[in-house]
């Protein structure tokens, strides 16, 4: 007996089928690097309570938690995402490449829309009058300003280190390694709201996932790391600089 020839038209959930569960290892890589991430912080809290007592109030202390932060995002969300990434075959995905004019130029068009969104944003919120929701720095401890080391080493943990973890985790590993598999809308929105949550404050939800949505745009565009992570720093800088003139002043 002849068999009836095939139509083809099985195949096509059989590879959606694939992509979707391609996504969703990934999306369990990335909750293991956070995972990571957590037992480095808590490793790190743990060492400054038995330092001091209960409370990180020492310059040693305090030292220490800013430096494990800082260790806790280089495994978590760098070291670990580029080891996956290259394991899966997408190492193009979380890779920097020496500044190109252009990628000067994304990165500064990405920051001046970080800051008109940020800015209409705010301006939104303190019409309406919900306080809640204004913004806040994630850096505002008054201990972090006392001493000069734990200032040094905060400015290059907010500088220079989380622009390149944070990039390379939501910007990277999520939406660039998500694209493939549940195409470009939801990479979109899954690495927006990935971004905005690790900044852990209820008045940049909104904000910071609509700044993801900038950051991605200009890593698509640019498809390298380098212009987003130089449009972060550029953010980080003034908005550090601004909180240091505040503790200072």
């Amino acid at each position: 007996m002849v068999q009836p020839q095939s139509t083809g038209h099985r195949e096509a959930p059989d590879k959606a089928g694939d992509r979707g569960l391609a996504g969703l290892r990934l999306v369990a890589w990335g909750l293991l690097c956070t995972v990571a991430w957590l037992l480095v912080v808590v490793l790190t809290t743990a060492i400054v309570t038995e330092i001091d007592g209960g409370e990180a109030f020492s310059e040693t202390g305090l030292l220490i938690f800013v430096i494990g932060q800082g260790i806790a995002g280089l495994v978590g969300w760098f070291a670990l995402p580029i080891w996956i990434m290259r394991r899966r075959g997408q190492s193009a995905a979380v890779a920097w490449r020496r500044p190109k004019s252009t990628d000067v130029i994304w990165a500064v068009g990405g920051l001046l829309a970080i800051y008109a969104v940020l800015f209409v944003y705010t301006s939104i919120v303190s019409a309406i009058g919900v306080d809640a929701l204004e913004p806040q720095s994630t850096i505002d401890d008054d201990r972090l300003f006392v001493h000069t080391s734990v200032m040094i080493a905060l400015g290059i943990l907010v500088i220079v280190c989380a622009p390149i973890y944070e990039e390379a985790f939501a910007r990277g590993f999520v939406l660039g390694g998500l694209k493939p598999h549940w195409g470009l809308i939801p990479a979109f929105l899954i690495s927006a709201a990935v971004f905005s949550a690790l900044h852990a404050d209820l008045g940049s939800l909104i904000p910071f996932a609509i700044a993801g949505v900038v950051l991605g745009v200009v890593y698509l565009r640019t498809e390298s790391l380098t212009a987003a992570s130089l449009a972060h720093c550029g953010f980080n800088v003034i908005g550090f600089s601004a909180t240091l003139v505040q503790q200072l002043g």
